[in-house]
This record gives C-alpha cells, structure tokens and sequence, in this order.
C-alpha cells in the first residue's frame, strides 16, 4: 500500500504557504486497509519530523508536529504506510514551502505611479522596470509580490507565474493576499544582467465592481509591492525590493484596463520608462492566500456568423469567463473592436441588453445610488454610460498583431467584430479563465439533456470561481452569500473547493461587522444601500453557518468550524437580537413571539418563476416571517450541532432552545390548519427541508407538494432557496418518480428547456431574460450524484451509496474523487435485470443500499449486484 494524491493544507505542493503548522493528508492505493503510517519531514537535508509508526488508519488533517518552522522553510515530506496484513509499502513524497510570515520579512516599499490622480478620469496602467545583476550560481530564487490593484509580473522578458488578475480579490481594507513566485529559471547566467517589470491595473481596487459600475472603491492611487529574494549556492541571499529607484511611466500599449469594461490598446506604443516610481503610502501587510490560483484554462475557436443586420459576430460555443485573443495581420492605425455577450437578441443581432445597466459618466455618490437603485435614472445629471462594457478596443500596428486579454475578464459566448482588417474566424480565440480547482465529480446517464445541464452547470461554475464564488460574471460579479450557501455541497461533488471556500469564508469573517450581520456580498463591492441593507437576510447570511457546516461534512475538517465558531456565534446572536414580532399585538397574542423572526430586511425565496414572485420594490419590501422564522429553526438546528462538536454546551443549549421554539413558533403561524394549501412549491418545500414538520403533517404536506407540482406539469416552481431543495424532498416522500419527471421536463420553466433552447450554462432567472451564466439553480445537480448514482460522504472515510434509478433513464454512473479516494456508483437496466456496481476507494468502507431493500457493508474494493424483479421509481422491473 502506498500514499497517493499527498497534499498539504489542501493543496498540492503549496509555495508561499502561510500556515506555520500545517495539516497533511493523503489517499490509499494497494491494499485494503491502511493500519500504520508514519510521516517523515526533512528541512535543507535535515529531519525537522519523524511521527514515527502511528497505528491508525487516519490519512486527513494530520499535524505537522515538528521543529519550529519559520519564512521561506522549505520542507520535503513523506508518508510510509502499512496494509491490513502488516506490510509496509514503498514512502510518497512531496513538499511545500512557506512564504513571509511576520510583517518584519517585508522589506519592500509600496511604490506607485508619479501622476497626479483626477476626479472623474480613468488612467492608464502604470509599468515599472528595475535592472540588476546576479553574481554567481544561484541555488534559488523567489518573487514576492502583491499590489492595491492587480498586476503582472515579467522577469527578462518571460511572464512570471501563472496566477491571472494577481493579488485575487478581498475586501482591501481588510486584507491582501501576496502570491510567491519560484523564478530561478528565469534569471540570466552566473554573471548576467536581469529586466524586472511589473504592470498594474486597476482591478478591484479602484476598477469599476459592482452592478453599477462603482470605481475608486477602496482608493483612487493603486500601487505596487515586490520583493525578490536571490539565494546562491554559496549561502550569499541578494534581495531586491521595490522602492523609488524603479523606473516608471504610463505611456506604454495599453491605455485603459478595467476588469469589467475591457481595454483599450494602442500597438505602436511600447512604455519609455522615462519617469520614476514614488513611494507610496504603506497598505496592510500583506498575508498569504493559502488558495489555489486562477489560471488560463480551456481555449475555444470560434465560427463567424452575419447577422440579418450584415453584423460580423464569432460564436465561441461556449459561454465562458474569461479572456479573448487574436491574431490578425494589419497596417498601422487601423483599428478593431469588440464588443462581447452571452447571447443574440430575438432577430439574431448581437447584445449585451440581458446584464447592461447604466451609469453616471463620472463619479457618483450616495444620492445617485439611490437613483440607480430606485430606477430614476432620469433624474441623474450629466452622461449615462452603460455599464458593463466588455469591450476592446485595439488600434493594429504595421504587420503582424498578437493581443490577449491580460487585465479584465469576460462573461461572453459571442464577439461583435467591427473592424476594418481583414481577419478569418480562426484569427480569434477564447480563453477560460478561472481558479484552478481539481476536478472531482463526473456524472453520466441514458439522457444526453442531462448530460448537458450537469455540464452546463459546471461551466457556469467555472464562470463564476474566480478567486471568490461570484454571481454571473457580466452584470455585477459578486460573491453572493446566499449564491455560494445553496451551492456549496454541489460545488464540491464537481470540484475540489476546500481552499477555496477556506479563503472565502476568511472573507466572510472580514466582513462582519460587531453586531454580528453579515453584508450579502463578500468581499465588500460598494452599494451599501444594495447589499450591505441586505446582509442578514436569511438565506445569505446564513452562509455564516452552512457553509462552514457542509465544508466540516464534507471534508471532516474540525478544525476549520473552530476557526470560524466566533463568527458563527455572532451571527447567532444577531438573529436572537432580532427575534419577536413587528407588531405589538400581534407579539403580544403569540404564545411563541420569542421565536418569531421577521425582523429586518429578508430577500425571501427569491427569483420563483414570474407568476409566483412576490411584487418587491426599493420602497417596498414584503415581511417574510415564514422564510426567517424557517431559517431561524434550520440554522440553529446546525449550530446547536456545531457547538456540541466543540464542547461549548452552553451554546449548544441555546441554540436548540431557538431552533425548538422556532419550529413550533412556525406550526403556529403557518400550520395552524395542519397543512399549507398552495400551488406555490417553495412554500412547501421548505418546511419539508428544513425540518419543520414530523408525522402526518409531514406526509400531508408531501402530499399537496405532489399536487402542486403535478398541477404545472411538472416544471420548476422554486428559487434560489428552495431549487436545491425540490428533488430530494420528493424522493424522500418516496415519490422519485416525480422528481424525475420535474428533472427530465423539457417544459418550461425547467432545467432541460434550458438545454433545449440550446444554453450552455445556467440561466439567473427561469425564463432566460438577464443573466445566462448563474450557477445557483445548477444546484440541483447535487441530486445526480447522491441519489441519481447515490454518493453520500457519511462521516470519516465512509460512504453510503445508495442509488435510486427512475424516469426514462437505463443507466446512470457517477465518479467523486473524495477526501478519502475516488468513489464510484453505476447502475444500468439490462434484460429487465438492474445491474449496480461500487467502487469503495482503499482504507474506507460503504454501507450499499440497493433499491430492493438489501444492504451491504463492505470494506474496499469493487462490488456487483443484480436485481431481477425490484421497483424502479415507481414502476416495477421484470
């Protein structure tokens, strides 16, 4: 038995880590069972750890349990492990390396451009360049380097690194992340002189962010911090810091760079550096990210169309996030733009009217935001602009022209070309960018269309997973509370998010304020009228606590719900400080005010097809008892959960206090008559999921679900909330046939008509009028993995698979690369048989639960069982 798939902290070989005591985790091949292991770490040849032979079974969150570790530590491990017959297997090695630890490692000073910064203008980027010598052979070398902006790095001639839209994005006020760069191979010889040059854009930190288009968010000056540090192999270490002696102008090819807008370049200019860098004033010290990085992924060649118009459009195939680049042969001056969408309007013209809002032309203050939020834009002064762009505008130098996006990132599928070179549809290409995340979960099944809406939902994930889990990647690009809480456990079927929701939830916890609430977007993008208002909402800030929950579910990380338990408690408090009714008599006539919730500003369901949604204005906000006095039960249900894992008993006592007294505080409100009688899913499915109704409540109100669903003809009726919801309540109601008949209906409102009207991600709304790139809905996809295929993680290295077959389908087959090892589950109708077969990774075991009634606890290895005559969802096998 040997140790494969060795991480450390989550990711693969880390550089520039930030945590001084990491955990360390791998997974078993060969073998049945891992008895022993033992963990072996050297530092510069020496041995800083040695576990010894530890007689356990456990390969996840081991400590490292050495010699203190400190900055720039490099530190090669391995792991030796024993089978169930007491054979020792051949040692897996791999390493990581730690990055600036203490604010005192950073010696570099903040520069910046030497320009005065306008009101209202928007400048281009800034490029620095220093020269130096190295002296000698050189043993190692790294790159430190973060920026208020977002910048790149090239180091004699050759780009640094693969991160994209570097230092990521984070509430900047708060903290910034630094990247660590090995650039050894890039230096010259022995004695060899060496460019260094750094551009920077506006980014997050003064680019236009949000629905609006908001810039200067957090400052008008952005402003760069670099530290490369030369190690030789005689021991010698040469640093060279940023600082005032740096080279600068602005006046190189690329004249605007904004993350949503797009970029304007000018080919025949190339930067003089004929000015100096200026010192600027020093940011928060800068810490490491401890994330995987957003990198250029997967490239799509397009096909021309013409409009009926005669318009010029590429179709990439594909709607993505990301970059766009080309290559075309021109004469100085002339020029080429694009301008680039998600989709084409009803005639078959190019748009970008489904996510552009508009904006003031120059900056804008509160007054104006509450125009814009109030849709009285008339009533603002001055210049509307739409906002965003999504467009290049490239002016061609003579010959051959090469351009790729560098600084803003698209959500496109199509490109209008206006342009007067000559190009064929091959010139051009698409490049998807996003964090480089594993790929974990694969599903497959008899029906192509579900296919497509499983890959289509991957895609709208890749879209929107960039540094932070955001919304759509055109209109607003925000990291969604409640977006990313419904979607997590989904996420994490189709990829590996440990890191990267380890970073998101530190951006959640930035974020709180003392009275525990939570704004709905994180990190901060401005509009505090919008989202801040919005912040303890349930649903999004629940995200405090479920999030948190399913990661600790999923990956069996403790240590992370310590983490974040004073967040979660403040949260809880937040909630308890708002409970009891708006109205006095109405408080003083419920025996269970003191468990009521509809205090504050709660976004509801949210986006239920057009005719249930409920009418919501800037003005008018409708009271949502039943949705926050549901979260207020199922919330506390988890916290209470939490609290016990951690020993606080006190907590754990309150918190099921609340979530007791909500859940009758509930009945009492909205079940009085013992059932919900509505056609409205959402207000059935919620009390089903959420834990709120037990016995013959529980099986009537099954029961009017299946009606109300029944009476749509089995389309979608849900929102945000309650969409990932609606399958699994159905299947536990034992009513799988219905909830494979709501999956496979290609009737609209539906997943399928979707795939039918020929989408290639996930659509916001139901009916395809804004936003085509949405993974939320997408979150139904869970369902295909734990039950379709029936992959459930059930606890420390266990597994209960349990598939449920249905609808048209005659097979289905799922892969999840767990935190424990590849797991999979198939089944397939053959000859009236059904033919189930498991794959249970080394060192785990699986309860098999066959749709029969049969069960099987087994241990490693492949299994295969038939069923001859067994139900089918419904319907009998023969």
């Amino acid at each position: 038995m040997r140790a494969v798939r060795l991480r450390t902290e989550y990711l693969d070989r880390p550089l520039g880590l930030g945590i001084a005591r990491p955990r360390l985790s791998w997974n078993c091949e060969g073998g049945l069972e891992q008895t022993a292991y033992r963990v072996q770490a050297t530092r510069d040849g020496e041995t800083v750890w040695d576990s010894g032979r530890v007689d356990s079974n456990r390969m996840a969150h081991i400590a490292y349990d050495g010699a203190e570790l400190t900055s720039r530590d490099r530190v090669e491990w391995s792991v030796e492990l024993w089978d169930e017959t007491g054979a020792a297997g051949e040692p897996s090695s791999t390493w990581f390396e730690l990055g600036l630890l203490a604010p005192q490692d950073w010696t570099a000073t903040w520069i910046a451009g030497d320009v005065k910064l306008k009101k209202h203008a928007r400048h281009p980027i800034d490029c620095f360049r220093t020269g130096f010598r190295t002296r000698g052979p050189v043993a190692r070398a790294r790159l430190y380097a973060t920026a208020c902006g977002v910048y790149d790095a090239h180091l004699n001639g050759r780009r640094v690194g693969e991160f994209r839209l570097a230092p990521g994005s984070t509430d900047y006020r708060k903290r910034l992340q630094y990247q660590t760069y090995d650039v050894t191979d890039l230096l010259a010889g022995e004695q060899g002189a060496n460019r260094l040059e750094f551009r920077l854009a506006d980014g997050w930190y003064r680019g236009s962010v949000g629905a609006y288009g908001i810039t200067n968010l957090f400052g008008r000056q952005t402003k760069l911090l670099a530290q490369l540090e030369i190690t030789y192999v005689d021991g010698r270490r040469e640093v060279v810091n940023s600082d005032g002696s740096f080279a600068w102008s602005n006046d190189g090819p690329l004249r605007f760079a904004d993350l949503k807008d797009g970029e304007i370049v000018d080919a025949n200019l190339e930067p003089t550096y004929a000015g100096r860098a200026r010192a600027a004033k020093p940011g928060i010290v800068p810490t490491a990210s401890d994330n995987v990085e957003p990198r250029e992924q997967e490239v799509f060649t397009p096909t021309s169309i013409t409009t009926p118009s005669g318009a010029r459009v590429l179709d990439f195939g594909q709607n993505i996030a990301g970059f766009v680049g080309f290559t075309v042969t021109a004469e100085r001056g002339q020029r080429l733009t694009l301008r680039l969408g998600e989709t084409l309007d009803e005639a078959g013209e190019f748009t970008q009217g489904n996510f552009q809002l508009e904006k003031p032309a120059t900056e804008f203050g509160r007054a104006t935001e509450m125009l814009l939020l109030t849709e009285k834009k008339s009533l603002v002064r001055g210049e509307l602009q739409p906002t965003p762009k999504q467009e290049i505008d490239f002016t061609c130098a003579d010959g051959e022209n090469r351009y790729k996006t560098e600084f803003a990132v698209f959500g496109f599928r199509y490109a209008l070309v206006e342009t007067d070179v000559a190009f064929e549809a091959s010139d051009f290409r698409a490049i998807a960018v996003y964090s480089d995340l594993e790929q974990t979960g694969e599903f497959e099944c008899s029906n192509p269309a579900v296919n497509r809406f499983l890959e289509n939902t991957r895609w709208s994930m890749k879209g929107n997973f960039l540094d932070v889990p955001t919304d759509c990647p055109t209109r607003e690009r925000l990291g969604w509370t409640g977006d990313a809480q419904v979607f997590f456990d989904t996420a994490a079927s189709l990829m590996d998010v440990a890191a990267f929701f380890r970073k998101w939830l530190r951006d959640l916890a930035d974020n709180q304020a003392k009275s525990g609430k939570l704004s709905a977007v994180v990190p901060n993008s401005g509009l505090a009228m919008m989202y801040d208002t919005t912040g303890g909402s349930v649903g999004w800030a629940d995200a405090a606590v479920l999030v948190p929950y399913r990661f600790w579910k999923r990956y069996g990380d403790e240590q992370l719900i310590r983490e974040f338990y004073p967040m979660m408690r403040a949260y809880a408090n937040f909630m308890i400080g708002r409970t009891g009714h708006k109205d006095r008599a109405a408080a003083r006539a419920n025996p269970y005010n003191r468990f009521v919730y509809e205090k504050g500003l709660h976004l509801g369901e949210w986006l239920e097809p057009a005719e249930f949604l409920d009418p919501v204005t800037a003005r008018s906000q409708p009271s949502r008892p039943e949705e926050a006095t549901a979260y207020l039960h199922y919330t506390m249900t988890h916290l209470a959960e939490i609290a016990t894992a951690l020993g606080e008993t006190s907590d754990a006592a309150r918190f099921t206090e609340y979530a007791d007294g909500a859940k009758q505080a509930y009945a009492h409100l909205f079940l009085a008559d013992g059932t919900i009688d509505t056609d409205r899913q959402a207000k059935l499915v919620r009390p089903l999921a959420l834990g709120l109704v037990d016995g013959e409540v529980r099986e009537r109100l099954e029961r009017r679900l299946v009606q109300a669903v029944e009476s749509r003809g089995y389309t979608i009726g849900t929102g945000f909330l309650s969409t990932p919801f609606v399958l699994p309540v159905l299947t536990e109601a034992g009513r799988a046939d219905v909830a494979y008949r709501m999956l496979e209906n290609t009737r609209a409102p539906s997943w399928l008509a979707e795939v039918e009207a020929g989408a290639t991600t996930v659509w916001e709304h139901w009916e395809g009028t804004e936003s085509l790139n949405h993974y939320s809905p997408g979150a139904v996809c869970q369902w295909l993995f734990d039950t379709v295929a029936g992959i459930r993680v059930d606890g420390a290295q266990h597994f209960t698979i349990e598939p449920v077959p249905g609808g048209s389908l005659t097979s289905a087959s799922a892969r999840y690369a767990s935190p424990s090892g590849e797991v999979r589950s198939a089944w397939e109708l053959v000859d009236g048989e059904l033919l189930v077969t498991v794959a249970v990774p080394s060192n785990t075991s699986a309860d098999i639960r066959l749709p029969n009634g049969d069960v099987h606890a087994v241990g490693a290895g492949a299994f295969e069982y038939r069923l001859g005559h067994t139900q089918h969802a419904g319907r009998s096998i023969a």
